[in-house]
Parts: C-alpha cells; sequence; structure tokens
C-alpha cells in the first residue's frame, strides 16, 4: 500500500496522472518502463515484497492511503479527547492493560441515592476503534445496576444484587470490558473526537 511518507514526496501532477491513467483505463500497468519511467513508480517502490510487472490500481492505493490518514487523525484526536476527560476529573482512577486495549477504571465517591454514578470502565481499544464504557449506578434496595455507554447511546446491561457478596459488580463490569475490546465497534472519523467521553462528563 501506498506509505505516508511517500504520498508526501510524490507531487499532485503525478498523483493526478495516475488516478487519470486509472479512471481511463482501468487496470493499468502504470511503470512505463524498466525503471519506472511511467507515471507512477514501479511496484517495488510502493511494495517492497512485490514481483516484477505486477499490476497496481493508483486509485485504490491512494484511496487506502488516505483512510488510514483519516483513522490516524481520528485516533489521535479520540485518545486527546480521553485524557481531557481524565484529567478534569475530581476522584482516582486506575489503568489495567489488556492485549487488546485499556481500560480505565474510576472510582467516584460513593452515594446513596438511586441513580448515583459509583464507577465507570472504559475501555478504549489500542487501534483506531470506538471507545466504550460501563458504568455501575446505584439502583437502590441493594443493587447495582450495568450501563452500556457508547458514541451511539446507552442501553442498560443488567443489575447485581450486593447481597451476593464480593466484588460482583466490579467483576461484571471488567467482564463487559474485555468483551467489547475483542470485538470493538469500528472506527467513525465523521463522528466527534468526544463522543463518549461527551457522555462520561455528567459533571
Amino acid at each position: 500500500m501506498l506509505t505516508l511518507p511517500l504520498l508526501a514526496k510524490m507531487s499532485s501532477a503525478a498523483l493526478a496522472s495516475g488516478i487519470t491513467a486509472c479512471l481511463t483505463y482501468g487496470q493499468y500497468n502504470v511503470a512505463g518502463g524498466p525503471n519506472g519511467s511511467g507515471l507512477m513508480p514501479p511496484a517495488s517502490v510502493v511494495h517492497p515484497n512485490a514481483r516484477p510487472g505486477v499490476m497496481l490500481d493508483p486509485l485504490a492505493e491512494v484511496a487506502d492511503a488516505f483512510a488510514t490518514l483519516k483513522q490516524d487523525r481520528a485516533k489521535a484526536a479520540r485518545n486527546r479527547a480521553m485524557i481531557d476527560w481524565l484529567g478534569s476529573l475530581r476522584t482516582r482512577f486506575t489503568v489495567q492493560r489488556l492485549e487488546t486495549g485499556l481500560v480505565y477504571k474510576v472510582h467516584y465517591t460513593p452515594a446513596a441515592h438511586a441513580g448515583a454514578v459509583l464507577e465507570d470502565y472504559v475501555a478504549v481499544p489500542y487501534g483506531p476503534e470506538l471507545p466504550f464504557a460501563v458504568s455501575l449506578h446505584a439502583a437502590g434496595n441493594g443493587v447495582i445496576r450495568l450501563e452500556g455507554l457508547s458514541c451511539a447511546g446507552e442501553e442498560t446491561l443488567g443489575e447485581v444484587d450486593l447481597s451476593e457478596g464480593g466484588d460482583t459488580a466490579e467483576t461484571a463490569a471488567m467482564a463487559q470490558a474485555e468483551a467489547y475490546l475483542r470485538t470493538p465497534d469500528a472506527a467513525d472519523p465523521g463522528l466527534p473526537a468526544d463522543c463518549l467521553t461527551a457522555r462520561l462528563n455528567r459533571s
């Protein structure tokens, strides 16, 4: 695939001519000579392991490179929004590193009234995928309600009775966060970078 450094070195005229050739002639061998004297460099420049004479689709290569660039920028903006939110908290939090991503555990001051948020478990994939949060709410009568928060909205994940003892609610929340990181929602550069943290910012 075309790399971003390579795109930066190529002139806009070269890119335009390559795309025009692709649109005009379809699957077109854009390397017009043994030294890459055609519209685009030989395949070995773009793909070091490419076989000699391999055919490339310039339009697809450029589209893939720019799609990757958009996702990288969306990931950076997402991470910045997450850092800003964590920095604004007036409570403690811990971080657990998993193979699939990070889980931020935010602990709030315990409150007795129903509906109070006790903890947030925020799952952030290592890749550009969207984050997700599991919130523990005091539901009254010794029951903890698990709420899932995403960029798309909120959903009730279940309830845990504190009479069961131990860290049952925390264990359930962590299990939900781990399950999400195994199959996270695909990145969407069209969404605001703070699409999740805006929901978590309840103050």
